[in-house]
C-alpha cells in the first residue's frame, strides 16, 4: 500500500533533506492548533465563570495569541520555503527521468502502449491533485493529524467511553465512503489519460505550423473537428462517472456527518444542563469533537489517496524501469578508427508485428567504402541504417564490426562511429552553431570550413547575428527560419561536425533543387574524405558516387554490386535506373 509514498520519500530525502525536514514539521505545527484551539478557551471561559482572576485571564490571552501568531508564522514561513524546496525536487526528479527516457531503447518511442505508459507518468507527476510533492504531503499530514487526534482523545478522556465511540465510529463511517468512492474515481481517471493524450495530438495539429498547410488545402477542418469531438466526448464521459462517484458519497458523507455531530451536540448539551459539564468544558469538547471528525476525515482521505496512488505508481515504476536492452551486456571499448561492419542472415520484426520489416540481409561495409541503399518506400531502408547505428537490434542474426557483434561494444563508444542525417531530421530552437555542434566545441574557423563546404556561408553571412542567430521564431521573433534545403545543410554540417569515422545520409538532398544537389554530390568526396558513407537515395544518380549498392525489396536484399554490374544484370536496380532515366532524355 505504501510503496509509492516509500519511493517518493527517498526520492524527496535523496534530492533535498532540508525539503522532508520541513515538510514534517509543518504538520507538527498545524497538528498542535486544534488541540490549543480547544484548551486555551476552556481555560478563559472558566476564569471567567469562575474566580474572575484577571492576571490570569491575560495569561491565558497573551498565551493563546501569542500562539497563534507564531503558529501562523512559522506555517507561513514553512508552506513558503517548502513550496521553494518542492519545485526544486520536482525539477531534480523530471531531470532524472527525462535522462533515463534518453538512455532508454529507441524502439520505446515508437510504440504506443509505451507512450500510454509515458503519459499516464506524466499525469502522476505533473497532475493538480497528484504527483511528486503532494504524495509526500499526504504522508506528512497523517503525521499531524494522529498527533491532533491523541491530543484530542486525551482532551475527551474526561466523557463516557461509549460517547467517543460513538462520534469515533460515525466518522470513520463517513471517510471509509469517501474513500471508496475516491478510489474508483482514480482507476476512472486512468482512462481518462488514453483520451487526454489523443486530445492533446489533434490540439497539436491546429496549432503546429507545419499542419496548417495540408488542414487548409485539403479541407480537413471538419473532419478533424469531429474526431477530436469523441475523443473529447469519451473523456468527458469518464469524467462524469468521476464525478457522480464523488457526489453520491458526498450525498452519504453528508448524511453521517449530519448524524454525527447532532449526536455529540445532543449529548452535551444534556450534560450542560444535568449539571455534569461545565460552559468552559462543553467549549473544549465541542472544539474536540469538531476536529476530531476533520483530523479521521483527513487521515482517511490521505490514506485513501496513497492507496490509489499505488495504482498510478505502478505505472509510474513501469515508466522508471523502461528495458535498456541495447545498453546491456558488455561494455568493450572501441579502439580503432577504422571499421569493417559486416551484417550476418539479419532480421528485424517490430514488436507486434507479423511480417518482417528485414530478413535474411548478409552484406559486408568495408573500411572507406560508399555504400548506396536504393528501393521502392518500404523495402527496409531506414531500418537497416537504424540497426547499423545500434537504434534497435536484430530480431535475428547479428551484425559484426571488425568481427566483435556490436551489442558487445559500448552503446555510447559504439554510436559515437556513426554521424547520421535522418530523412525525418530535426532542428532545434537555438543558434546555428549549436544545432552543428549539438554541446561540443570547436574554433570558428573550422566550424567556418564547415559551414562553407555544406554551402551555408553565403546566407549566414546575411544574418543578424551570423552563426549565432536562433533558428526559428518560437522564442525569438527576429529568429531564422530556414528553408527546407537550408535545413538539410544545417544538417549535413552537424554529421560533418562530429568527425565519426562512418557517415549516414538518408535523403541527404531531398530538400534541395537539382543544381544544389548536383554541386553537393560534386564536392561529397572531399566533404567525406576517408570516412566510410551510407546513402539512402531515391535519385540513383547518387549510386554513381558509390562503390557498392544494395537493392532492398520487402526487406530482402535482392541485388548488391557496383553501379556497372548491377545495369548489366538488368534485373530491379536496371529498372529503377531506366524509369528515372527517362525523364531526362524524352
Amino acid at each position: 500500500m505504501l510503496k509509492g509514498f516509500s519511493f517518493f520519500l527517498k526520492q524527496g530525502w535523496k534530492y533535498d533533506k532540508k525539503y522532508i525536514i520541513w515538510l514534517f514539521l509543518l504538520q507538527i505545527v498545524t497538528a498542535i492548533t486544534p488541540i490549543a484551539s480547544a484548551l486555551l478557551p476552556k481555560m478563559v471561559i472558566d476564569e471567567l465563570t469562575g474566580q474572575q482572576r484577571f492576571p490570569y485571564l491575560i495569561l491565558y490571552v497573551l498565551v493563546f495569541a501569542g500562539w497563534i501568531c507564531i503558529s501562523s508564522g512559522l506555517t507561513s514561513f514553512l508552506t513558503k520555503d517548502c513550496f521553494t524546496h518542492r519545485c526544486r525536487v520536482d525539477a531534480a526528479f523530471g531531470f532524472e527521468l527525462h535522462e533515463r527516457l534518453a538512455l532508454a531503447d529507441y524502439g520505446n518511442l515508437e510504440n504506443p502502449d509505451f507512450r500510454d505508459m509515458q503519459e499516464k507518468a506524466k499525469k502522476f507527476l505533473t497532475c493538480d491533485y497528484h504527483g511528486f510533492g503532494y504524495l509526500l504531503d499526504c504522508g506528512a499530514n497523517i503525521l499531524g493529524q494522529v498527533i491532533t487526534i491523541v491530543g484530542l482523545i486525551a482532551i475527551l478522556s474526561t466523557m463516557e467511553f461509549w460517547f467517543i465511540l460513538l462520534f469515533a465510529g460515525l466518522a470513520v463511517a463517513a471517510s471509509l465512503i469517501e474513500s471508496k468512492a475516491m478510489k474508483k474515481a482514480m482507476s476512472l481517471s486512468m482512462e481518462v489519460v488514453k483520451h487526454s493524450r489523443r486530445w492533446t495530438y489533434y490540439a497539436e495539429l491546429f496549432e503546429q505550423a507545419q499542419y496548417g498547410k495540408e488542414i487548409r488545402m485539403n479541407g480537413m477542418t471538419q473532419w478533424l473537428l469531429s474526431r477530436e469531438k469523441q475523443v473529447v466526448a469519451k473523456a468527458n464521459a469518464n469524467i462524469a462517472q468521476q464525478n457522480n462517484c464523488y457526489i453520491a458519497s458526498g450525498v452519504k458523507r453528508a448524511g453521517l456527518t449530519f448524524l454525527q455531530q447532532s449526536t455529540s451536540y445532543g449529548v452535551l448539551i444534556w450534560k450542560v444542563l444535568s449539571g455534569s459539564l461545565g460552559i468552559g468544558s462543553f467549549t473544549m469538547c465541542i472544539s474536540a469533537v469538531t476536529s476530531f471528525s476533520e483530523s479521521m476525515r483527513s487521515i482517511m482521505d490521505r490514506l485513501t489517496e496513497i492507496r490509489a496512488y499505488d495504482f498510478y505508481y505502478a505505472q509510474l515504476d513501469e515508466y522508471l524501469h523502461i528495458p535498456q536492452l541495447l545498453r546491456a551486456g558488455e561494455k568493450r571499448a572501441i579502439h580503432r578508427k577504422e571499421h569493417r561492419i559486416e551484417f550476418c542472415d539479419v532480421g528485424f520484426r517490430y514488436p507486434g508485428a507479423e511480417n518482417w520489416a528485414l530478413r535474411h540481409i548478409d552484406m559486408v561495409i568495408e573500411p572507406g567504402q560508399r555504400l548506396a541503399l536504393v528501393g521502392e518506400n518500404g523495402s527496409g531502408k531506414t531500418t537497416l541504417i537504424k540497426l547499423l547505428c545500434r537504434l534497435y537490434a536484430p530480431t535475428e542474426g547479428v551484425i559484426l564490426m571488425d568481427g566483435v557483434d556490436i551489442q558487445k561494444y559500448d552503446y555510447d563508444q559504439y554510436q559515437a562511429q556513426f554521424a547520421a542525417v535522418f530523412q525525418d531530421f530535426q532542428l532545434f530552437d537555438c543558434s546555428i552553431r549549436d544545432n552543428i555542434l549539438l554541446g561540443k566545441t570547436m574554433k570558428d574557423d573550422k566550424l567556418d570550413e564547415i559551414i562553407e563546404q555544406v554551402g551555408l556561408r553565403s546566407k549566414v553571412t546575411t544574418l543578424p547575428q551570423g552563426k549565432d542567430t536562433i533558428v526559428g521564431r518560437r522564442f525569438d521573433e527576429e529568429g531564422f527560419e530556414p528553408s527546407g534545403g537550408e535545413a538539410q545543410r544545417i544538417v549535413l554540417a552537424r554529421a560533418l561536425a562530429k568527425n565519426a569515422p562512418t557517415i549516414v545520409l538518408d535523403e541527404p538532398t531531398a530538400a534541395m533543387d537539382p543544381r544544389a544537389e548536383y554541386e553537393l554530390y560534386r564536392g561529397f568526396d572531399s566533404l567525406i574524405g576517408e570516412k566510410t558513407a551510407v546513402y539512402i537515395s531515391h535519385r540513383l544518380s547518387v549510386c554513381r558516387f558509390c562503390d557498392q549498392i544494395a537493392v532492398l525489396q520487402h526487406g530482402n536484399l535482392i541485388e548488391y554490386g557496383t553501379h556497372d554490374e548491377l545495369l548489366a544484370k538488368q534485373a530491379q536496380y536496371a529498372e529503377l535506373f531506366e524509369m528515372q532515366a527517362q525523364y531526362y532524355t524524352e
